[in-house]
């Protein structure tokens, strides 16, 4: 995913358009770097100072880019992303990398699985955590183009998968639930967000091999939540399971939960597929800490047979 930001950025920045990175990414922004020299600063390992500098940046007409791994330009400058970026709805896109358990062996000081439900939190401050390659490339693409505010964007390491056909991505809107398969009269809905986007892709082409037709939707904006489709989907669907790569507090699904209240709507057809909220001591690579905190392909989909059965 973090290629292809970075080929959006590489391909449609303006010259209002300022890169920042806390003394990481060199490999990735150096083409970036060369191309546009007055727009690239690094701001060292400082991410308090980063996000302050591109507040100022911002309220100077700028649209900045703050890019580093995930927990360190958010957790380390909650403070100056409330205060500074959100209270003024400046226009600042904080980019982390490494969203969940990508940087798996490096431990909990690298494992972003808090982020979404400390960041959703904060007024004016959008979320979105894209699915496949595609999905970052065409959000990186409108987030350039156009004033979104404040926005946490939220990627993957890299070698994620290119899911997203030319016909599916053409329906991508910031804001609204994008499907990847949607069959008509399937009784499964699989909602997705960020990297468990291939996950789910498995998980539908392995019940397809046994006869059960399921739909996979990515939820690739968490706030605002397109709550709209979320009913209309909980309405048509028997049974409805979220798979996200963050705590089981304040992430995917309860954002879907929160959406729900007050309406006719079981929760009893949802089941949720998240992480425990605690500390992991288990070291692994992301698929190994994935399937031993049973967020696989594998485990989900034994689940699944299960709850269906």
């Amino acid at each position: 995913m973090r290629n292809s930001f970075i080929d959006a950025i590489e391909r449609f920045a303006t010259p209002e358009t300022i890169v920042m990175t806390g003394d990481l990414g060199f490999g990735v922004l150096d083409g970036y770097r060369r191309k546009f020299p007055k727009q690239f600063i690094n701001a060292g390992v400082a991410e308090q100072n980063l996000t302050g500098m591109a507040a100022g940046l911002a309220l100077e007409g700028k649209k900045v880019f703050t890019y580093s791994i995930a927990n360190f330009n958010t957790l380390r400058a909650v403070e100056q992303i409330r205060n500074d970026i959100a209270y003024h709805n400046l226009n600042v896109v904080i980019v982390a990398v490494g969203g969940g358990l990508a940087y798996g062996a490096l431990g909990i000081t690298h494992h972003a699985t808090e982020d979404i439900a400390i960041l959703r939190a904060i007024p004016n401050l959008k979320v979105i955590a894209p699915g496949d390659t595609r999905e970052t490339f065409e959000i990186t693409r409108r987030l350039l183009s156009e004033n979104y505010g404040p926005v946490y964007l939220r990627l993957g390491r890299a070698g994620e998968a290119t899911l997203h056909t030319d016909s599916s991505i053409r329906n991508l809107e910031i804001g609204r639930i994008l499907p990847l398969i949607n069959n008509k009269g399937s009784k499964i809905a699989i909602l997705s967000t960020g990297g468990m986007l291939e996950i789910s892709k498995k998980i539908h082409d392995e019940l397809d091999n046994i006869n059960i037709r399921s739909s996979v939707f990515s939820v690739h904006t968490l706030k605002p939540l397109d709550s709209d489709a979320i009913f209309e989907i909980s309405e048509k669907h028997d049974y409805i399971f979220t798979l996200e790569e963050h705590s089981r507090i304040g992430g995917l699904a309860s954002a879907i939960s929160e959406s729900l209240i007050g309406k006719n709507i079981s929760l009893s057809k949802f089941t949720q597929f998240a992480l425990p909220s605690e500390f992991t001591s288990i070291v692994g690579d992301q698929d190994f800490l994935r399937d031993y905190y049973g967020i696989s392909a594998e485990k989900i989909l034994r689940r699944i047979k299960e709850i269906v059965k």
